[in-house]
């Protein structure tokens, strides 16, 4: 049973809601706002919380690479007093830079223009890393050694560890003659690292450059992609300022929403985005919710139980009432209420028994009186079709034995209660347009005349015109109009084929053409019924119905069909006059 049914079939169900409403709703209603509240809050706290450390890292990026390359630059200007004719010398030179520079730096080098120097890298880098350094180092000092005294720098992001910043500086002579070039890679690997600490707190924090392609991250998943499609990302492109707000990463669209922060590099033209998961941000105004529900379910519970205990008490002799009434509506028209007390409720159950013993006599005498209309009305109907069938001495019985017949085909077929009695009526009924045929047709020895046989064909419709009138009878006048009908549509009077038969009719057309064959007519003797049987189904489809003929054959294997003359020895030949 469904909810707002079985809330609709008692009233313990609207009694315990009513007292689970007013208890829960109420804690359910000012927890809730309590949690929004504080949700709320804490929304304008972990966005200041955000903004203020996305600053803080920008600054320290921002610090990073412009104390790295003060450095370098600090030191090439220094180096452009030196003399340039021993370029060899300078590799204690650069191994001393890399001891002050700490880790920092992961390759240094000097060259001259004729490209003569010396370097030193980090121990830790493969070769295949010295390598690619090295051009990229030689890459850039080409620059350098055109003559412009500005620095170059460029970044490298490779797939498999965190970035590089190559940066050059020209040397130069007292002249102010470039002579060579100091040339210095600065690895963000420590930086990176120190993001990553970040990550066990719920912090993701990026570094992405001026079009929004990420360099540095705690998440190495995320170097190289670009967030330019991010909301936060695109407004902080187009003004580069400190920003801060809530949207869902379009990296990851599954991970849900997130709380999110950038701030500008304003050496570089960079950014700093710091991300947070709103669902760890708000972690405690979800448990906030969760115990709000968990007291609420709980307060819930006690209302119910109180409730079905109460309304239990108060309302069983109504749903006694309630069961009584039912099976009364279900014909139990003896079944009584116990009546306990003086109250109301069991001044409803007595008064409730005297109507439903009112309610037993009055049926019981509405059926008696049924009956005997029935009776009557069935009498009405065997008293006109034997008028029908004395018209004819050779059909007598005629219309009770198709009628017999039929009702038989109609329960093999599974039809209901009200079908079989309208085809018991109809068929009874069948032949009723005989009353207006002449008995000289009807009565004669020998064989009609084509005359003759187009009055006898008019029976059906003759018979469907007298019973018009009466419109209590006008489910039954298919089956008169149209037992002669064929399935293959050669029938008559209106030579409809097929599914356009009504099924009353084609029930009455077998019952009908079976008593033909089966009693002495003037024109042929009774058949057998093996014949009979057998030659009914050889018509099936083509006259009669063949869903309709098997149950004709189930009834008659069953026994429910028995000609009145079943004689092995009767002539298996003959013709079967249609206007039977």
């Amino acid at each position: 049973m469904g909810l707002i049914k079985r809330f609709k079939s008692s009233l313990t169900y609207p009694i315990a809601a009513t007292l689970v409403l007013v208890t829960v709703l109420p804690v359910t209603l000012s927890g809730w706002l309590l949690a929004s509240y504080n949700r709320e809050h804490l929304t304008t706290v972990e966005k200041l919380y955000l903004n203020r450390q996305a600053v803080s890292l920008a600054t320290e990026v921002d610090h990073f690479f412009s104390s790295r390359r003060t450095y370098l630059e600090s030191t090439a200007r220094a180096l452009a007093v030196s003399s340039p004719d021993d370029v060899a010398s300078f590799e204690s030179f650069l191994e001393q830079m890399a001891r002050e520079a700490g880790p920092s730096f992961a390759y240094l080098q000097i060259l001259n223009r004729d490209g003569e120097g010396s370097y030193v890298y980090d121990p830790q880098l493969q070769p295949r890393d010295v390598e690619v350094l090295s051009d990229l180092v030689r890459s850039a000092q080409e620059g350098a050694l055109t003559g412009d005294p500005s620095p170059a720098y460029s970044f490298e992001v490779p797939a498999d560890r965190s970035p590089w910043a190559i940066l050059v500086f020209p040397l130069q002579t007292r002249d102010g003659d470039a002579w060579g070039s100091l040339a210095g890679v600065l690895d963000f690997a420590d930086l990176e690292a120190r993001f990553s600490e970040n990550t066990f707190s719920g912090f993701y924090v990026s570094v992405i450059d001026g079009g929004g392609k990420v360099i540095l991250s705690s998440a190495p998943a995320l170097r190289g992609a670009s967030l330019a499609e991010s909301p936060l990302i695109r407004d902080f492109l187009t003004r580069p300022l400190a920003l801060t707000s809530t949207y869902t990463n379009p990296m990851n669209p599954d991970a849900g929403e997130v709380l999110g922060s950038a701030a500008p590099v304003s050496s570089l033209g960079w950014g700093v985005l710091l991300e947070r998961s709103t669902s760890l941000a708000f972690a405690p105004v979800r448990v906030m919710q969760q115990r709000t529900l968990m007291v609420s379910a709980i307060a819930g519970l006690v209302a119910l139980g109180l409730g079905f205990v109460l309304s239990r008490h108060l309302i069983r002799p109504i749903q006694e009432l309630a069961h009584i009434s039912s099976e009364i509506s279900e014909g139990k028209l003896s079944v009584r209420s116990e009546v306990h007390g003086n109250d109301e409720i069991a001044l409803l159950g007595s008064n409730f028994n005297q109507m439903a013993e009112n309610i037993e006599t009055l049926v019981r005498k509405l059926k008696h009186a049924l009956r005997q209309n029935q009776e009557l009305f069935l009498e009405t109907i065997r008293t006109l079709a034997a008028a029908i069938d004395a018209k004819d001495p050779y059909t007598k019985g005629h219309s009770e034995r198709v009628s017999s017949y039929a009702m038989a085909i109609a329960r093999h077929l599974g039809l209901g209660f009200d079908d079989v009695f309208h085809i018991r009526i109809a068929s009874i009924l069948h032949d009723v347009g005989k009353l207006g045929i002449k008995d000289g047709i009807l009565n004669k020895p020998g064989g009609l005349t084509d005359e003759e046989y187009e009055i006898m064909r008019r029976h059906p419709d003759i018979g469907a015109q007298i019973m018009t009138p009466i419109s209590k009878l006008k489910t039954i006048i298919p089956g008169i109009r149209n037992h002669h009908e064929t399935w293959d549509g050669k029938g008559y009077p209106d030579r409809l084929a097929g599914e356009q038969i009504p099924m009353v009719a084609r029930i009455i057309g077998v019952a009908d053409t079976f008593d033909a064959m089966t009693t002495n007519r003037p024109y042929q003797k009774a058949m057998s019924l093996t014949y009979v049987a057998e030659k009914m189904r050889s018509m099936a489809g083509t006259r009669f119905d063949p869903v309709v003929v098997d149950a004709f054959t189930a009834a008659v294997a069953a026994g429910d069909i028995m000609p009145p003359e079943a004689s092995p020895h009767a002539e298996e030949t003959g013709k079967t006059q249609e206007a039977s």
